[in-house]
């Protein structure tokens, strides 16, 4: 069993990208896990290549990897698109006659996303902002929802941050809309490498596979959640600096907040405070500027509060397995 590559691309002088398979030759689910839709988010890139190196004793099914979705904003360094300034992770489903980012959306979404039977979709902090490794998707109470949450738990991040509802454009509202399971991932420490991270992805992933018993067994020992959050995932939507200038964080990921609590303050260049960041709502610090330098209107603190017990969902289920009592 060997791994196949192909290149396929949005007509003759269309955006496209490589695709990393590897067949069982038995009957079994289609997993695609997507790299790099973001261009400059290299952990994930690099933690869906490491699996295309790696001879995983595929019992059944499939497995569809692309390292690097967005090449051009890869060979940018960039988040967008430099032909467009588009943002792939808000293009789906694409258009096949669009800007060349919404051609691309388009070519993923005919071509992998459609053809799937779970999505993961690998992403990183921005170089600017961190977010904790965890795993995550929609939680509505639908039946593919709730198996993307067992599949996030399953992931073994140590952290699993589920969200009632999905913006526009996203991977993981495609496959809302198709019924697909679907789970993505974030760490981090944006721009950078980390050994012990790379390791996670690509470990998360196989234990995914494990899970869908497409493997014999997963990568590491299953783990329950250290903390399970659940809310919005938006991060375009949290909490902004009301003023430009210097940001010093006063709170570190994770730390539990309240509402209205001062979570970091803006400063001039001689210290004197020109703003103070509030806690939008109770909850654990889920997102946190790491660049100082901010504009006003920049995003940088998000929070998201601990999942109750019960939502009246069917992954009520899962998380009394699932969490430590």
């Amino acid at each position: 069993m060997t791994w196949r590559q192909e290149r396929i691309s949005a007509g003759p002088h269309g955006p496209g990208l490589t695709v990393h398979e590897l067949d069982s030759g038995h009957d079994g689910p289609t997993v695609v896990v997507l790299g790099g839709v973001h261009g400059n988010e290299v952990g994930g890139i690099v933690g869906a290549g490491r699996l295309t190196t790696r001879p995983l004793g595929l019992r059944a099914g499939r497995l569809r990897v692309v390292p690097v979705t967005h090449e051009a904003a890869f060979e940018a360094d960039s988040r967008t698109g430099p032909a467009d300034g588009g943002n792939l992770a808000r293009s789906f489903p694409g258009d096949e006659h669009g800007t060349p980012t919404q051609r691309l959306a388009d070519l993923v979404a005919r071509r992998l996303i459609r053809g799937a039977d779970v999505l993961v979709d690998l992403h990183t902090s921005t170089p600017a902002t961190d977010m904790p490794f965890f795993a995550g998707g929609l939680d509505d109470g639908g039946d593919a929802a709730t198996t993307g949450v067992e599949l996030a738990v399953a992931f073994g991040a140590g952290l699993v941050w589920t969200h009632g509802s999905l913006g526009p454009g996203r991977t993981l509202t495609l496959a809302r809309d198709l019924g697909i399971p679907a789970i993505y991932v974030e760490s981090p420490g944006g721009g950078v490498l980390d050994p012990a991270l790379l390791d996670g992805y690509a470990g998360g992933v196989v234990n995914v596979l494990a899970h869908l018993g497409m493997v014999r067994e997963p990568a590491t020992p299953p783990r329950p959640p250290a903390l399970w959050l659940h809310g919005d995932g938006d991060t375009d939507s949290f909490t902004v600096a009301p003023a430009g200038g210097l940001f010093l964080p006063g709170v570190r990921l994770l730390d539990r907040v309240e509402r209205g609590q001062a979570v970091g303050r803006v400063l001039d260049p001689r210290g004197r405070e020109l703003a103070v960041v509030a806690a939008p709502e109770s909850g654990h610090v889920a997102t946190l500027q790491r660049f100082a330098a901010v504009a006003a209107g920049t995003p940088v603190v998000g929070v998201a509060p601990a999942r109750p017990a019960s939502l009246g969902l069917p992954s009520d289920r899962i998380h009394a397995r699932a969490v430590p009592r």
